[in-house]
């Protein structure tokens, strides 16, 4: 069986939306404070192109030609977005886990926001790399790039905020205890696991250590959605400074 090198260029600018990606009521507003409404399309399958740039198409021109043909903005363009309910806003971070030559000229994106209040917390997904390399099959080229995108879907962060703290912190790796503390109810709450997460007990041992840390792993989906609902839940009991 013949291998071969394979040299995977990925490219924010030209990565075609899939089919299923319909456009959806919204509007953007742009970085001069100009709100319009219209439909926007997201990227479901790759999240993370939403935070560099989405396809737009103005209400008013819609009105004038059904067929009108989309306008992308980019995140240099737009101050936020919003799609149904999901509400995007521009943030400035720095992923220095992954500096991509694309992201050194600009650390802005466009990221969902999860809560609003005294803690600000948004969803964040790495990009593919710049550049990348494959030795092996045609078949094994294909398992390749899928694995490298589930890790991508995956590996998303929740930056967040409390008051007025000058960096981001990703809640998923982060003492929710710092948070949520000042808050009895919701603090106990998460404690006990009361938001679908995994309960907090004082681990001992380097295997506790490691169990604990298998099942956040396991369970990531259900701690982000219950980090996120304790949020929520704390910025509706605690005025915002």
């Amino acid at each position: 069986m013949r291998k071969f090198i394979f040299i995977l260029g990925f490219c924010l600018l030209f990565t075609v939306l899939k089919a299923q990606d319909a456009y959806q009521p919204g509007f953007i507003i742009l970085n001069n404070g100009t709100r319009i409404a219209g439909s926007i399309r997201l990227n479901n399958s790759e999240p993370w192109f939403n935070q560099r740039r989405i396809w737009f198409k103005d209400s008013a021109a819609m009105a004038a030609d059904p067929n009108v043909k989309s306008k992308k903005y980019k995140a240099d363009d737009l101050k936020f977005y919003q799609v149904g309910e999901r509400k995007f806003e521009k943030v400035h971070y720095v992923d220095y886990e992954n500096l991509q030559l694309k992201s050194m000229g600009s650390n802005d994106h466009m990221l969902e926001k999860l809560s609003d209040g005294r803690i600000n917390s948004y969803c964040f997904y790495q990009y593919p790399k710049d550049f990348d390399a494959y030795y092996g099959t045609e078949e094994g080229l294909e398992q390749y790039k899928q694995k490298q995108k589930n890790d991508l879907l995956m590996g998303y962060k929740i930056l967040a905020k409390k008051d007025n703290e000058s960096k981001f912190h990703d809640a998923l790796d982060y003492d929710m205890q710092k948070y949520l503390e000042d808050n009895h109810d919701v603090w106990e709450k998460y404690k006990a696991g009361g938001y679908g997460n995994q309960p907090l007990t004082k681990k001992k041992g380097l295997m506790a250590k490691m169990i604990a840390t298998a099942k956040k792993t396991a369970f990531k989906q259900e701690e982000a959605d219950a980090i996120v609902a304790a949020f929520n839940d704390y910025n509706a009991g605690n005025a915002t400074k």
